[in-house]
């Protein structure tokens, strides 16, 4: 971690490895080499900017932090309620789930009430939280990053691609913060009612990157953002894109950038792998370890798509020990990030 955070803090200038610096659409980016503490590219990286969801990486590394029970009940009421964005969600004000299963849902599904509720539950209620993500923040030397809130709602939490990498390296740490977000699909029972969710990024359902940890992000202010920590046949990346103007940009973005990797061409061509993962994907799976086997339709290595898992169904309502999983199949994704 050592040599991971003073090679970002000193790395002012891009190291560029192949011939031509590739065309990207995000305002900001970074592309770091874990293995040989390298920033490889990097474009804006640090202006510091919205990064709307991405926030969640550090509310679940200060749930984890806390060592309160996962198997904990921890209840939704009307100050998890988006007053700000006044966005939708899919868990009901007085639903209340295990505390596991409430990062689950704001890591895999970025729910904000979820993210919201956890925040309240925290010694001190959400202040102390808030406190605790900037605390933790100092600790990873992200200078340049503040926090207003646990779901990323808010415009005021504030970052930059370079802290965003080192964000991401420290939560690569978790088991749990890597297994939430590549866990491509989830099915929840709350109360009566049986509740499909999906991640928010896509690419952990398709075929040709193992995904260590990946993040999405929306708002406004922030544009459409992601973090990718993922092998590549290069080796380890790090890869961090803010401020794109939509999500087409976005996903050609890691386009281009797997090519650039790869020595490839680069021209700015649509990401084939939105349309088609499906196609590949007739079952869903269920990241049971932390790492996940995915690949874009656009670079295919021959690698084998790797085992298909399942998708887990957690009933809520709980009864005394009892846990169930089946396979399911949904489809969608959510538009805020």
């Amino acid at each position: 971690m050592k040599n991971f955070l003073s090679a970002l803090l000193l790395a002012s200038a891009p190291f560029v490895a192949w011939a031509e610096t590739p065309f990207l659409h995000s305002r900001s980016a970074i592309v770091y080499d874990v293995g040989r503490h390298e920033v490889l590219l990097e474009k804006n990286a640090d202006d510091v900017q919205p990064i709307a969801s991405i926030t969640k990486l550090m509310t679940a590394m200060v749930v984890l932090d806390s060592a309160q029970s996962l198997g904990a009940m921890v209840s939704v009421d009307n100050d998890d309620i988006d007053r700000l964005k006044h966005s939708g969600s899919r868990i009901p004000i007085g639903a209340s789930l295990e505390r596991g299963e409430m990062l689950r849902l704001a890591l895999m599904s970025s729910e904000n009430r979820a993210a919201s509720a956890l925040s309240r539950a925290f010694p001190g209620g959400r202040p102390a939280f808030i406190q605790k993500m900037n605390e933790t923040a100092r600790t990873l030397h992200m200078a340049n990053t503040h926090f207003d809130d646990p779901t990323g709602l808010s415009p005021g939490d504030l970052s930059t691609a370079r802290d965003v990498v080192t964000m991401a390296a420290a939560a690569a740490h978790y088991p749990l913060i890597s297994e939430y977000t590549t866990l491509p699909r989830y099915e929840e029972e709350i109360g009566t009612r049986t509740r499909f969710y999906h991640n928010t990024d896509p690419i952990v359902s398709s075929a040709d990157w193992d995904v260590l940890v990946a993040k999405t992000g929306y708002i406004r202010e922030a544009g459409r953002c992601i973090v990718v920590d993922a092998y590549v046949p290069n080796g380890q990346v790090m890869i961090a894109l803010l401020g794109s103007q939509t999500s087409w940009g976005r996903s050609a973005d890691l386009v281009t950038i797997r090519r650039w990797l790869n020595g490839d061409e680069t021209p700015v061509v649509e990401p084939r792998y939105y349309a088609s993962a499906g196609l590949h994907h007739p079952h869903s799976m269920l990241a049971h370890s932390h790492r996940v086997r995915v690949q874009f339709t656009s670079y295919r290595t021959g690698l084998a798509p790797g085992a298909h898992g399942r998708i887990a169904r957690h009933q809520a309502t709980h009864q005394a020990g009892k846990q169930q999983h089946h396979v399911s199949i949904l489809a969608g994704r959510d538009p805020r990030d």
